[in-house]
């Protein structure tokens, strides 16, 4: 029998698996040697992805000492070079193997050799693909005569979609004590949404609960990570230190799922989060090429997650003085106070408990020994009958936006809404199949008052664009306002280096009075709202009381007769201290 040849039990020529082991026949007809090559493995299918054209590999499986049964699919370009590592792979999941290089090469042409003659489906980013939903180890809605789907990369993913206990554990212990709780409900019905994402047809986007040290962010983390999965070290949060190509893969490894990062501020600067923002809301990585050089299709996923801070996703892209946050970026990651309100910083209700901080330790402890059921049991439901839970899903957001009057509020908010509408209306459909044991308009209420939250530290309804152009002024102002405006009569013989405009009293008698700051109008559009729509930002602050227009209204600037410039009229923009008044409010 030539070289690779499948005998009638499936094992290559040349090969002898047994219940002892995988043997290497090898040799001539004279002599032949009996090389051991590892614990019995199996080659139970040959891989390919979903178009049958590429990514072709094995799945391969055993059973450790422990007696555990493991199957990795296996790339077959792991089998190029030297092998290293697909062997260490299989070391990695329990296999033992020997070290000589005869079983070395054994294994290699052995792996080589197999071609069973079964198929698999091969996919390389967990999720939805089709009508099916793949996680790491287990696959959600493989139909009868269907091919079967199942997760395969070269390199190893760490994941910690696990599970421990029952789904009747979870609800008692954990999910039970989120009742009365906005933020943890949020947080829980969070999980829940991710799935739905692909179903509505919804971007991705983010949620960062933003509060001091032992507020309870971290026990929301924990709390809503449960949901999905647990286990090691660091249960199932990620954290936001690691550079925009690492998050990538973390991003591609929790496609249609949760991610959870803790503590922004551990992030390597600004400007890294503010990519991160646009990186993981748009659901898709850096286009690279191959060795030969070829095109490799750039890595994509879609996603909800969750973020937590002492700052917010704002303060952290400014802290380094090279950016700002734009409207984009604070719609695709909501920014909401971890303080609730009730004096126990992120809680509510304490289910009995005599303080936040034994309350806390009593659900980390049991979001540590529960997890990763209710996910897996939402997803059976949700894929056997998916059109029927995604128009639940929608009609519950409907009902969301109706109730809080959506129509009223600029079409950043509303996409904001829009994004808390999906999440109140995830947890409702969890509740309404049996994963959380909440009373029906539970998590559409927290949805509800985590929204307004949101909506009272924006500062209102309107463009978020204007409030950050006025913070822009209000800030150029505050650091040129003595060196760069001039006072009202200086003497035109000592002009102000670089000036932008002029400085006045409101009241000249008064030597308390506050300031009214007069800018040229080629200072004030071109650096003063440098970034910014300058009509529409005169327009904004008119509205607002904080520009003076012409007398008759119909001009942003207004003429004035400067006494340093020869008293000719002339249009300049007057910014009254109203502007001032109104920064007091905003976030340090």
């Amino acid at each position: 029998m030539t070289a690779g040849a499948q005998c009638p039990d499936g094992i290559p020529s040349g090969f002898e698996l047994t219940k002892t082991g995988l043997f290497w026949l090898n040799g001539g007809k004279e002599k032949i040697e009996r090389i051991r090559i590892c614990d019995p493995l199996e080659v139970v299918a040959r891989t390919r992805n979903e178009n049958g054209d590429d990514d072709h590999g094995r799945l391969l499986q055993f059973h450790t000492h422990a007696g555990r049964k493991q199957r990795w699919a296996m790339p077959m370009e792991l089998l190029s070079g030297e092998g290293r590592e697909y062997r260490a792979r299989l070391l990695a999941l329990g296999l033992e193997m020997m070290a000589g290089p005869g079983a070395r090469a054994g294994l290699t042409t052995y792996l080589h050799s197999c071609n069973p003659p079964d198929y698999v489906t091969a996919v390389s980013r967990i999720g939805w693909h089709g009508a099916r939903f793949v996680l790491p180890d287990r696959t959600f809605g493989d139909a009868d005569g269907a091919e079967t789907m199942i997760y395969q990369t070269a390199a190893p993913i760490d994941h910690a979609f696990r599970t421990s206990g029952t789904l009747k554990q979870w609800r008692d212990n954990v999910a039970a004590k989120c009742v009365g709780n906005s933020r943890l409900i949020l947080g829980v019905s969070l999980a829940f949404a991710a799935p739905l994402l692909r179903l509505l047809r919804e971007e991705s986007g983010g949620v960062h609960i933003r509060g001091s040290s032992s507020m309870g962010k971290t026990t929301m983390l924990v709390v809503a990570g449960s949901v999905c999965g647990g286990g090691g070290p660091t249960g199932y949060i990620r954290t936001w230190r690691t550079t925009v190509n690492g998050l990538e893969a973390v991003a591609a490894a929790h496609s249609d799922s949760l991610l959870i990062l803790d503590e922004i501020s551990q992030a390597t600067s600004g400007r890294d989060i503010g990519e991160a923002a646009y990186l993981l809301a748009n659901g898709q990585g850096k286009s690279r090429a191959r060795r030969d050089g070829s095109a490799r299709a750039p890595v994509t996923w879609q996603l909800l997650f969750l973020s937590s801070g002492e700052v917010s996703l704002a303060t952290k892209i400014a802290e380094d003085g090279r950016g700002h946050a734009t409207a984009g970026q604070e719609v695709r990651v909501l920014d909401v106070i971890a303080d609730a309100g009730a004096g126990l910083g992120l809680f509510e209700e304490l289910h009995g408990v005599s303080d936040g901080q034994t309350f806390s330790e009593l659900l980390k402890n049991a979001a540590a020994t529960y997890y990763g059921t209710p996910l897996q049991e939402f997803l059976e439901r949700l894929v056997a009958e998916p059109n029927r839970h995604t128009e639940f899903a929608k009609a519950t957001r409907d009902q969301f936006l109706g109730a809080i009057n959506i129509e009223s509020y600029d079409g950043q908010v509303q996409r904001a809404a829009g994004r808390f509408g999906l999440i109140g209306a995830a947890g409702e459909l969890a509740t309404q199949l049996g994963k959380t044991g909440w009373e029906q308009g539970t998590a559409f209420a927290a949805a509800a008052q985590c929204f307004y939250a949101w909506l009272l530290a924006r500062g209102g309804k309107g463009p978020r664009e204007l409030d950050i152009g006025i913070q822009k002024v209000r800030k150029f102002i505050e650091e040129h306002g003595t060196s760069r405006f001039a006072t009202w009569n200086d003497d035109p013989a000592r002009p102000t280096n670089n000036r932008v405009g002029f400085r006045r009293r409101v009241d000249a008698a008064n030597s308390e009075s506050p300031f009214e700051y007069f800018i040229l109008p080629e200072a004030f559009r071109s650096e003063v709202c440098k970034g910014s729509d300058a009509t529409a930002l005169a327009k904004e602050m008119v509205g607002r009381g904080m520009l003076r227009p012409s007398n008759d209204g119909k001009h942003f600037a207004r003429l004035e007769r400067i006494p340093a410039l020869g008293g000719e009229p002339m249009r300049i923009y007057c910014v009254t201290s109203t502007i001032f008044e109104a920064g007091e409010n905003d976030e340090n």
